[in-house]
Formats: structure tokens, C-alpha cells, sequence
């Protein structure tokens, strides 16, 4: 075939083909020209009334604060103090700005309170290192008691007052972006007495030295910090990412030289979202060993707890106290609208009076639903209902979370 038929013939089988690149190109731009147009006429995001109302209760001071000066401070002050008010004042401009002075004090309606001043460095050698010094009082007239371990029993009930004042500094270093190490050192001072409760029957009448360790004698203390922190959530009210904390402390009797002892509090906390991070996994493990030397003792009022709104949920405050913890979590949070989110938990442990009995036999549990109004630097206030215990039902109103 001759070269003059052949090239007609090439052109025409390509024809097709340049008709269909064509077309693309042609919706290619029309779909171009119509994003422009539509981001050109698209309005800025406007927050619902709930998300307005709960970033001005954020920022103007209720109860979690981010501006300077004074400010009112409501919540909690410890697990079961009851609804705390207080006041306090904030400055970020210390030394130019290189430190950071947050001094506040409030009580509750049911008679605790406490006071705390600190200062903060929370940028030295260009943000990698962190140091804080900070002294705190508190009394507490009403906490529960219900004896040791996982058999002490609900009507053995009695209340002790704990006064206490702290002393103490931290330093930390970020040897990654996500990831913290550092210690500290504190001088602490508990004292011990019978609770205020008038409906319940004060400790020093129904327990002992020997069913309470450090009711007849409380010393001062001398504790040394060591821990490490990796922080990965996003954002603060975290819907990924995880919080994974170890804590070793060691407290030293400097007075009685018969309750020194060394206590691990490891807590790790794993986020996981989908459907455009409106649902959210939560999982939690804690647990609190501890160790004490041959002829010391563990106070009581310095063994880890179970119960209350930020542990087992279904049982009273303090419900379980042991030398030995551990808590299990899990939590499906699902977005009502923006800033109220509805959630269903479990809670699962235990406490030991054996380090060789924190295992997963025989553990306490409950479950629940609940609701949270949040922002993205967290929740603002939670309401829990809880069930399925042997301690019957609970509902917990947490405003602001603790002092």
C-alpha cells in the first residue's frame, strides 16, 4: 500500500482517540471551574450553640481555664469530695515569658479543701526540657474505709480525715516528639484521724493497727520520682493516638523507720477512631504494684483504690484498697453533635494483698452508658450510670473532671 493511503488511514483509526482526550480534558476543566466556584460561594464552618456554649465555658474561666489572670475554678477536688468551688490566678509571663505561675485554692460542700501553687519552665533548652517546683495543702474529712483487699466487705464501712502537705520539684527531657523521661523529688507530710461523718462510724473504732497499717502513727516522707511518658493523642480530648505513663516511686520513712516502701503505677491508654473519627475505641490498663522490705509496712491511706467515677465505676468511692491493683477498660464513644458524645463502658479489677494474686481471676465489674460534653482540649462534663456490680447502681455527675 502506498505511503499517501496509509497516512489518511492512521489519522482516521487515531480520531477516536483524540475525540475521547478531548472530551476528558473538557470535563476535566468544567470540574475544575465548578470547585472554584463553590469554594468561592461556601461559607466558614459555624459551631452549633452547644459547641459555643461549651468553648466559652472553656475559655471564660468553667472550669477548664486557658486564659490568664484570675479566674473561678469548680469540679472536683479528689474522688469523692463532692462538687468543689474555688478561685484562682494564672500567668504565663514570668521572666519573660520563660516561666508560667498558676497559685489556686477551693473547697466543697462536703467540707475538703485544698490549696495549690506552682511554677512552671515548660521551655528550657529550646522546649526539650521542662522543670517545675510546686507545694500543695489539703484536708480531707470524709474519706471511706472499707478494710483491706478483694474480700473487705460494704457494711464494714468507716471514714477517716487525711490532712496532708506537699513539697516538691520535677524535671523532665523530650528525647522524641511523643516521648518524655524524667524524676523528681518530693518531702510529704500525711496525718491521719477520724472522719467528720456523723452516719458512719469513724475508723479508729472499728479498725486497728494491724487491719489499717499507719493508723496509729503517720511519718513524714521523703519520695523520689522516676518516670517515663509517651503521648501521642490527638487532640487533648483524644479520638487517636494512645497515653502510656510509668511512674516508680519510692517513699522513705524519714521519722518511724517502719513504712518505707516502693510503688509502680504503669496506666496505658489507646485511642482508635473511624467513620471520620465520630467513633471512638478507647482501652485502658492500669495496674499499681508495689514492694515493702522486710519489717515495713504500706499505709493504708497510701494503697491504690478501686471505685469511684475514674476506676470502677459501679462501686463507691475507695470501695477496694489493697497494696496491689489493677483496672481493665473499655469504652465505644459515638458523636450525638458536635460537643456531646454518648458512650458505653466496662470496667473489670481487682486489688491483692499478694503481688502473685494480681492476675485475672476472680475481678470485680460493671458496666454503663454515659455522656460527654466536650471541646478538643476536654470534656467539660461527664454523666456515668452504672450497672451490674454487687454494689448495687450508681450515677456519677463529674463537672470538670479534678482539680
Amino acid at each position: 500500500m502506498k505511503l499517501n493511503r496509509i497516512v489518511p488511514l492512521c489519522l482516521l483509526a487515531m480520531l477516536p482517540f483524540r475525540t475521547v482526550a478531548i472530551a476528558q480534558e473538557t470535563r476535566e476543566e468544567a470540574q475544575k471551574q465548578q470547585r472554584e466556584e463553590k469554594q468561592q460561594t461556601v461559607t466558614p464552618y459555624e459551631p452549633n450553640l452547644l459547641e459555643r456554649a461549651l468553648k466559652g465555658v472553656e475559655t471564660g474561666g468553667i472550669p477548664l481555664i486557658t486564659r490568664d489572670g484570675i479566674y473561678a475554678k469548680l469540679g472536683s477536688i479528689t474522688t469523692g469530695s463532692g462538687f468543689a468551688y474555688g478561685a484562682g490566678y494564672r500567668s504565663r509571663r514570668l521572666f519573660g515569658s520563660d516561666a508560667a505561675l498558676d497559685v489556686w485554692g477551693g473547697a466543697s460542700l462536703k467540707g475538703y479543701w485544698a490549696g495549690e501553687a506552682r511554677v512552671r519552665f515548660p521551655n528550657l533548652g529550646g522546649g526539650r526540657f521542662l522543670a517545675e517546683g510546686y507545694g500543695r495543702r489539703s484536708e480531707y474529712p470524709q474519706e471511706d474505709y472499707f478494710g483491706l483487699g478483694p474480700d473487705s466487705l460494704r457494711s464494714a464501712q468507716a471514714d477517716f480525715q487525711q490532712r496532708a502537705q506537699t513539697f516538691g520539684a520535677r524535671a523532665a527531657m523530650r528525647v522524641a516528639p511523643v516521648v518524655s523521661i524524667g524524676g523528681g523529688l518530693e518531702y510529704y507530710e500525711p496525718r491521719v484521724s477520724d472522719g467528720t461523718d456523723k452516719a458512719l462510724v469513724s475508723i479508729g473504732e472499728q479498725y486497728d493497727e494491724a487491719s489499717a497499717p499507719g493508723l496509729s502513727a503517720q511519718p513524714n516522707y521523703l519520695r523520689s520520682i522516676a518516670f517515663v511518658e509517651i503521648d501521642s493523642r490527638r487532640p487533648l480530648n483524644a479520638r487517636k493516638g494512645g497515653w502510656y505513663r510509668a511512674e516508680l516511686s519510692h517513699y522513705d520513712d524519714r521519722d518511724l523507720s517502719a513504712y518505707s516502701f516502693t510503688r509502680l503505677d504503669v496506666d496505658l491508654r489507646q485511642y482508635v477512631s473511624f467513620l471520620s473519627e465520630r467513633r471512638v475505641l478507647m482501652g485502658r490498663v492500669a495496674a499499681s504494684p508495689s514492694d515493702t522490705a522486710s519489717g515495713q509496712q504500706m499505709p493504708f491511706y497510701l494503697m491504690p483504690t478501686l471505685g469511684g467515677n475514674d476506676s470502677l465505676r459501679g462501686y463507691r468511692d475507695y470501695r477496694f484498697r489493697g497494696p496491689h491493683a489493677l483496672l481493665l477498660q473499655a469504652e465505644y464513644r459515638f458523636e450525638i453533635w458536635s460537643g456531646l458524645d454518648a458512650a458505653f463502658f466496662y470496667d473489670t479489677g481487682k486489688v491483692a494483698m499478694r503481688r502473685a494474686d494480681l492476675d485475672l481471676d476472680d475481678l470485680e465489674s460493671d458496666y454503663g452508658v454515659g455522656f460527654r460534653f466536650n471541646t478538643d482540649n476536654g470534656i467539660v462534663l461527664r454523666v456515668d450510670a452504672a450497672f451490674g456490680s454487687r454494689d448495687g447502681n450508681h450515677l456519677w455527675i463529674v463537672f470538670g473532671g479534678k482539680f
